[in-house]
Formats: structure tokens, C-alpha cells, sequence
């Protein structure tokens, strides 16, 4: 919890923890709760973060690969972390409920996400704008 802690700020309204797990129950059903409840005692920490939040910016465009049902990577922070990063782009697997969606970590590979992968490391090319691939562990 240290490190938790130490991140950046956290609330020290218990009621305040509560209510961010409300307001994201739908969109993060399965972890989203008990993630977002590891804040909790950081309400309590009797120290500060010893340092400012880091600023993120970018001077090359990033490729973001993610699942719209990611347990440890809720897609509203990966949407979050999309329009953060200037110029980069978003390869989506629709309905997938995995974290690992790309190359040697998936358990099926996918064109759709591993050729944007493929591209973007082997030759500097983002798609030209966001893109949702099909899960294909769903045939």
C-alpha cells in the first residue's frame, strides 16, 4: 500500500472511494469494485505523495492495445490514456474479457490486432485512425 499510496493523491473521504465504485460498476462489472477498493486505505495513510503526479505527454504517437472487457485495464482508462497521448491511436478487441489480447500473450492470435501491432514496431506505421477488431476467441 505504500507504493499505492505513494502513486498520487488519493481522497481521504471513505465516501468519496464508495461512490467511484458506484459510478463505475457498469462499466467495470467483474474487477472494477474490488480494484478500485485497493485505494481505500490510502484515505488513512498518514503520509503524502512525495512527489507531484507525473505529467504524461509524448513526442512519437503510441499504439494502445486493449480489450473492451479488460479486468485489470478497465477501458474507460484506456480510452483516458488514448486521448492523453497526442497523435496515438487505439486497437480495440470488442467483448474480449482478458488483459493479454496481442502476439505471444494471446491465446489465439489475431490478425486485425497483431498486424496494427506488427506494423507499428516494424516499420513506425499507426492505423489511420482507431481500430476494433473482432475477438476471435469467440467463434
Amino acid at each position: 500500500m505504500a507504493i499505492t499510496c505513494a502513486d498520487g493523491p488519493a481522497s481521504r473521504d471513505v465516501g468519496t472511494c464508495y461512490r467511484d465504485i458506484q459510478a463505475h460498476r457498469a462499466d467495470e462489472p467483474l474487477f472494477g469494485p474490488l480494484t478500485r477498493a485497493m485505494n481505500l486505505p490510502c484515505a488513512f495513510w498518514p503520509a503524502s505523495p512525495a512527489e507531484p503526479p507525473t505529467r504524461i505527454r509524448n513526442d512519437v504517437p503510441a499504439l494502445i492495445v486493449g480489450a473492451s472487457g479488460d479486468p485489470k485495464t478497465p477501458y474507460p482508462g484506456q480510452r483516458a490514456r488514448r486521448r492523453a497521448l497526442s497523435g496515438s491511436r487505439m486497437v480495440t478487441v470488442r467483448g474480449a474479457f482478458r488483459h493479454l489480447v496481442s502476439g505471444v500473450f494471446a491465446s489465439t492470435p489475431s490478425a486485425c490486432v497483431d498486424g496494427a501491432v506488427h506494423r507499428y514496431l516494424l516499420d513506425g506505421v499507426l492505423p489511420a485512425g482507431d481500430t476494433t477488431c473482432p475477438d476471435v476467441t469467440a467463434r
